[in-house]
């Protein structure tokens, strides 16, 4: 069957959903679209290398309007959505700013919107807020997380300023201090009560009465003494829950509604009229793996819209989210240069007559299987051979025989209609181990640093020859020498289609599955090309580490205005600022571009 365009974009994921803003031409080049104009990767990586010193560099490219892009899908979502209930009530917009609390995509999000609102975790969060929306007072400040006393008056500070807070409680503690020492006005409160719902996705255990988050219902009821005790009730004027991150469960999220709306009723009926506004938090998940519903973010609109008009009909409260991970994951790409490629198996024979012969009619014997079981059987009992170590030549030879078998047995497993009942054992993780391996020019724990954290799953895709079939699965290195600097998933697509590379690996499945290295479409260009990591917005930046010593990667803004605008935000970390950063004083060179950006 020949291969098409449309199979390699299934295969890698773009043109569609969360990677909607990627693309393969007929050239197989991997393209960046915005506004239906288009610019390969290839072309941003020549301008880059004009425009600056760098050559053979890995960078990150920072794309604002993706951020636009998101903001006003949310937006629009939830606009459909009221008017398909009739919910009269508004939808009002919160970015947390722990996802990301870059200045460019802070700044974008201003830009893009005129009251869409920020939180706050920390007091030094807060202090950012204040200095970012200096002319922005109208925008709402949410401040969520631990208040001590000292976050508190500078809380107290910033209202007198003029700026809209609203202060989220989450203990009797904290009510009482903030009730000391702030006035009685110009300012919100809300109730952050946990969830007695359980969602599942990567965070959904912050849900649940036994969150970290929030205030059990016995709290609750000692922070409303509080409340009346000081005559403050009129102040609450949100009740605030969160469902957890990265929530990928609908009925989980209309379960979650469906509870805090009954909280809110509840409160009403307890006197607590200024209550107007529920704020959903965070949960709204970004499709990594291409596996979610085309319209996920529609259908988590209209879950929260439904179930308010029908539990809270006459009330109809404004609704609030905290999206983060959804508005700026997109807004950056991670373009990694390729500095060698590496070959698990021997690839030719050393001498036929020493071990070639010998060892294929051995591993003759392996390939007469019955069953899918039965390959991954034979496949077994040929790994606990005792390789020969009498000479090297020998072993050379019986690794070229065992690379042979391995691709034969692959294919066979995948021949039988019951190979997916095996896909997850042990042995066919072994056998669909990929034998290739590529190098690159740049640090996990910097610049992917959650695939560590938390095991978190990001594409990979390289910039060229994407029209054609793959010829096999890679696994990625950095530079760093530690052993979970490795990109080694990749999530083949659902499809009834099966697809494959050159080498039989099997790139589509009926249903989930996760092999160990990602396809690449020609394995010899990859030893000096570039490969591209997307959804690298959301808490990257903020986590990174600079794991032997290894700095951040120059910074690169990429826009359309017209025509394509490409500018170096912040040059490569310099060596002697990461020293400084560990205590030492070094009198080595800078970077001339690390300070000013200047191109």
């Amino acid at each position: 069957m020949k291969w098409k365009l449309d199979d390699s974009k299934l295969v890698y994921g773009v043109d569609r959903k969360d990677l909607y803003y990627l693309d393969i031409n007929k050239e197989g080049k991997l393209e960046l679209v915005l506004d239906d104009q288009r610019i390969s990767f290839e072309k941003i990586i020549e301008i880059f290398e004009e425009k600056t010193k760098y050559c053979d560099a890995s960078f990150a490219i920072r794309i604002p309007q993706l951020i636009t892009y998101q903001i006003r899908k949310l937006i629009t979502s939830f606009t459909e959505a009221r008017e398909k209930y009739n919910y009269q009530s508004k939808y009002y917009p919160i970015y947390p700013i722990k996802v990301n609390h870059s200045r460019f995509i802070i700044e974008t999000i201003i830009k893009t919107h005129p009251t869409y609102g920020f939180e706050s975790g920390t007091k030094s969060e807060f202090i950012l807020l204040l200095q970012a929306l200096k002319k922005e007072k109208h925008r709402l400040i949410m401040c969520n997380g631990a208040k001590d006393r000292e976050y508190l008056q500078s809380i107290k500070e910033a209202i007198a300023d003029g700026f809209k807070v609203c202060i989220s409680i989450e203990s009797e503690q904290e009510m009482i201090d903030t009730l000391d020492i702030l006035p009685l006005e110009n300012y919100q409160l809300a109730f952050r009560v946990k969830p007695y719902v359980t969602l599942h996705g990567h965070w959904g255990a912050s849900s649940g009465r036994h969150s970290k988050f929030g205030l059990a219902i016995g709290e609750l009821f000692d922070v409303i003494d509080v409340l009346r005790e000081k005559k403050a009730t009129h102040l609450l004027t949100m009740l605030h829950s969160h469902p957890g991150s990265q929530i990928t469960d609908l009925e989980g999220f209309e379960r979650f509604a469906t509870f805090v709306a009954r909280v809110y009723e509840l409160l009403h009926k307890e006197g607590f009229t200024n209550l107007k506004t529920i704020n959903f938090g965070g949960g709204l998940p970004i499709d990594y793996d291409n596996r979610l519903d085309e319209d996920f973010m529609q259908k988590y609109a209209e879950i929260f819209v439904k179930v308010l008009s029908m539990k809270l009909p006459k009330l109809q409260p404004i609704i609030m989210t905290e999206s983060g991970r959804a508005i700026t994951a997109l807004s950056t790409i991670i373009i990694v240069k390729t500095i060698d490629r590496y070959s698990v198996f021997s690839e030719a024979y050393y001498d036929k007559t020493l071990g070639v012969a010998h060892w294929g009619e051995k591993a003759a014997k392996y390939k007469q299987v019955s069953s899918a079981r039965d390959v991954l059987k034979k496949w077994s009992l040929w790994e606990r051979r005792k390789p020969p170590l009498d000479f090297l030549e020998g072993l050379n030879d019986y690794e070229y025989i065992t690379l042979g078998l391995k691709r034969e047995l692959r294919k066979l497993f995948f021949g039988f209609e019951d190979f997916e009942k095996h896909l997850n054992k042990v042995e066919a993780k072994l056998l669909l181990k990929p034998e290739y391996a590529v190098q690159g020019n740049f640090s996990v724990f910097n610049s992917i640093g959650d695939l560590v954290l938390v095991k978190q799953y990001f594409p990979i895709i390289p910039i060229s020859s994407l029209n054609q079939q793959p010829d096999t699965i890679v696994r990625l290195f950095d530079i760093t020498c530690d052993s979970d600097g490795e990109v080694a998933v990749y999530h083949p697509q659902v499809s009834e289609k099966k697809l494959f590379t050159e080498d039989d690996f099997q790139l589509t499945f009926s249903k989930p599955f996760t092999l160990g290295g990602f396809p690449v479409g020609d394995l010899k260009e990859l030893k000096d090309s570039y490969l591209v990591i997307p959804l690298a917005g959301a808490y990257q930046d903020i986590v990174e580490f600079d794991h032997n010593l290894l700095g951040d990667l120059p910074d690169v803004l990429v826009a359309l205005d017209g025509e394509w605008f490409i500018e170096l935000l912040n040059g490569a970390q310099s060596i002697s600022s990461v020293l400084a950063d560990v205590g030492f004083d070094c009198d080595v060179d800078d970077d001339p571009y690390y300070d000013n950006g200047s191109m």
